[in-house]
């Protein structure tokens, strides 16, 4: 599909968006599932309920779509600038997840170093299933 093809369907970014939502939601709960029995995770810990996996994994890839649509329109090489801003994105959103470890009191307190990079692997497999799945609209090069 080329980036004509796309601009003929409006609806080609959105349609792609929300796949990339789900499946990147449903793949950071089974990741969830998985990792919680083998990491030490504190009862009640915020993060790791089933909602906040879901909203956080639907926030991102939205945010994603906005910024793809955005350079799509304003960028010569909208793919190659996606790429850089969703790694600087991805790096910057480390941060909060490290922050954890200061946290004591509340939902977000007693974070273990297990669960601060299972929350952090999280959003690599975000990463890596939302970005290339709106980069596969244009078949434009790197």
């Amino acid at each position: 599909m080329t980036e004509s093809d796309i601009s003929c369907e409006p609806w080609a970014l959105w349609k792609i968006g929300i796949v990339a939502a789900v499946v990147s939601a449903l793949a950071n709960l089974v990741l969830m599932l998985v990792t919680r029995s083998s990491v030490a995770v504190p009862e009640g810990f915020g993060p790791f309920g089933v909602i906040p996996i879901i909203l956080w994994s639907f926030i991102g890839a939205f945010g994603a779509i906005g910024v793809y649509a955005l350079l799509r329109k304003m960028s010569k090489s909208p793919n190659r600038n996606f790429t850089i801003a969703a790694v600087i994105v991805l790096l910057l959103s480390f941060i909060p997840d490290l922050a954890l470890a200061y946290v004591s009191e509340g939902p977000l307190g007693g974070a273990t170093t297990g669960a601060i990079i299972v929350l952090m692997f999280m959003h690599v497999i975000s990463f890596f299933i939302v970005v290339p799945m709106l980069r596969s609209l244009a078949n434009e090069s790197v």
